[in-house]
């Protein structure tokens, strides 16, 4: 078995590296995604609770770079520490238990990062793989990772959309600056529970960074309110780069939400089916969502019966730490 060897991530002289490990990772699995290096820079510079120089690990083999990860933690609620890895392994380095190390050395590094911290009741390794990723899922599987939660990711293709109704006392209004808190709230109570939280994106303190960000575009969104409040709403939203880069007429129907005292209305239905008009009117031929498989309001049948169907699932892998 070859031995590798791990050096941290220096500077941005090793964007080139990332950049061709990631793009032969990709190829391997069959997926068409292909990052660029300022991609590769924003992602890094976004890093929480690690740097770049801790949180990134470039695996050697024979003074070759093969593959890299990047590392970083999260609390999905007060009671836990989920310690993660992104990873990548060139095309032509997989198959010989490469990958397992790679995973070993990050769990190294992994445990003592999280030495730092406070005691915590549970505490995971954590990683994300989609079904045609099967290579890194068998070396997760090999490391005795084991599936925490599935996602099916749907898509619609937008041809024919029948507009259902609104239910009765509710209307959908054009989405001003003055609505962009209760959108907000709306989302921080939404993400409550739910199994792919992240708790501090949702402190106050986060709210000026969410409302600077690009992606909150109301051009798309179906917000119903009864009176001065806001029963529900769907985010949709289209990324024109990522359009023009895959020749593509790609939308995304995001944050589906309806709160407790307006469901069983048929809210639900009419936003989404606005929404999907409304991203056909744009010139969009198909819209994706992502929905968790153990959804307990049912979610998943609910967008079956409006279109929807599985393209692929994405599996969230966790394994135990060790008691401190």
């Amino acid at each position: 078995m070859s031995n590798l060897e791990f050096r941290s991530f220096r500077d941005e002289g090793d964007y080139p590296l990332l950049v061709e490990i990631n793009h032969s990772s990709h190829e391997a699995d069959h997926d068409s995604q292909r990052v660029t290096q300022a991609e590769i820079a924003e992602a890094l510079a976004r890093m929480e609770g690690v740097t770049p120089q801790t949180g990134v690990i470039i695996a050697w083999l024979d003074d070759k770079p093969v593959g890299y990860s990047r590392l970083g933690w999260y609390s999905s609620s007060p009671h836990n520490r989920l310690y993660y890895q992104i990873s990548f392994l060139k095309k032509e380095y997989r198959g010989q238990n490469l990958w397992e190390q790679i995973i070993a050395e990050n769990e190294e590094r992994i445990s003592a990062l999280a030495a730092g911290y406070p005691v915590i009741a549970e505490r995971y390794f954590q990683a994300w793989a989609s079904d045609h990723q099967s290579d890194w899922i068998a070396a997760l599987e090999a490391c005795r990772y084991r599936v925490a939660r599935r996602f099916n990711n749907m898509l619609h293709k937008l041809d024919r959309v029948q507009v259902q109704a609104l239910p009765a006392g509710v209307e959908i209004r054009v989405i001003g600056p003055e609505h962009m808190r209760a959108v907000w709230e709306a989302l921080r109570e939404m993400n409550t529970g739910l199994f792919e939280n992240v708790d501090d994106d949702w402190l106050d303190e986060k709210y000026p960074e969410w409302l600077a960000n690009q992606e909150q575009n109301p051009r798309f969104w179906q917000v119903a309110w009864a009176g001065d409040q806001l029963a529900g709403m769907v985010l949709a939203r289209i990324d024109e780069e990522e359009n023009e880069r895959l020749q593509c007429k790609h939308g995304y129907t995001e944050h589906i939400y309806v709160r407790p005292a307006w469901r069983q209305m048929g809210l639900a239905s009419a936003l989404i089916t606005r929404s999907l008009e409304a991203l056909k009117e744009a010139g969009m031929t198909e819209t994706e969502l992502g929905v968790d498989a153990e959804n307990e309001s049912d979610a998943f049948r609910l967008y079956e019966r409006l279109g929807f169907k599985t393209f692929y699932t994405d599996f969230w892998f966790r394994k135990p730490m060790a008691s401190h």
